[in-house]
């Protein structure tokens, strides 16, 4: 074990000015390792003893994690929210594509309303305009963008975090959830409308 927790969410072909945020080193402390072969394990405790050349409290080193492990899954939340609206995006986009000119007004009408609020909800997610690294000095980077940069900072040394860092993080947070909180409204009350909407008219629906 290399101490190391697992890495931000990657969704493929997305550029990110300040990457993916890494793994987030394990603090120190009691730890237990399970050895398990076949129907046989066993477990052995060993300790992780922090670095002698850095005068870090425990507690700072737990505030720390804390802090990381709060910023991670909040990263990890938006990303989860655009491989959401990706996913919808691509269904409703294939359902109506599937009836050509025979799709009804309404329907189709319905579905650009759907496809219009989710595409205002990803743009606060993420700068979808960045195709290249060339982009992110072109277009202001999203929220995603902006959390890694704060964990990076927040994760560049052994320390408690600054007051910046939760402040900065507490306004990115607070700005991720209400933009999440509006893909689950679009998913709860429009796309099973729209569902319900297919549904009374035979059609296929979106899953």
């Amino acid at each position: 074990w290399d101490m190391i927790y697992p890495a931000g969410e990657r969704i493929d072909g997305m550029i990110l000015w300040n990457g993916v945020p890494g793994g987030i080193k394990a603090i120190p402390g009691n730890y237990t390792a399970r050895v398990k072969v076949g129907k046989d394990s066993a477990e052995v405790p060993f300790t992780v003893l922090a670095d002698p050349n850095f005068k870090t409290t425990q507690a700072d080193y737990e505030a720390q994690f804390a802090l990381l492990n709060e910023m991670m899954t909040s990263f990890n939340d938006i990303q989860k929210g655009v491989k959401d609206i990706r996913n919808y995006r691509t269904q409703i986009s294939d359902f109506v594509s599937r009836q050509g000119k025979d799709v009804p007004k309404d329907v189709k009408s319905f579905a650009d309303s759907i496809q219009k609020k989710m595409t205002a909800v990803e743009e606060t997610l993420y700068q979808t305009k960045a195709k290249s690294f060339q982009d992110v000095l072109n277009y202001p980077i999203r929220l995603n963008d902006k959390l890694a940069g704060v964990f990076r900072t927040a994760n560049s040394g052994y320390f408690a975090p600054s007051k910046q860092s939760r402040e900065v993080y507490a306004e990115l947070k607070q700005q991720a959830d209400a933009a999440l909180a509006k893909l689950k409204e679009i998913k709860e009350k429009d796309i099973a409308a729209f569902n319900k909407m297919v549904r009374e008219k035979e059609l296929p629906v979106v899953k």
